[in-house]
């Protein structure tokens, strides 16, 4: 394999994690925001320990997200 053959290879790489890294911040933004409203609407039923079972994540990830800090 050429060094050029190499390199180009590396920037492709490097785009694709750019544009995976673009979409994870994009997913993040929607879910936080889904938690949010939730929340918002329904405080009782979304206790922290309830968001954090049905998202699959832990109660202080929704702490921060419902406290703005992420």
């Amino acid at each position: 394999m050429s060094s050029d053959s190499s390199i180009q290879q590396a920037r492709e790489h490097h785009r694709r994690a750019a544009d995976a890294l673009a979409l994870a911040e994009r997913h993040r933004q929607q879910r936080d925001a889904f938690i949010r409203r939730a929340r918002q609407e329904d405080p009782v039923r979304w206790s922290y320990g309830a968001l954090a079972a049905a998202v699959g994540c832990s109660k202080e990830l929704i702490a921060a997200i419902i406290k703005g800090r992420v």
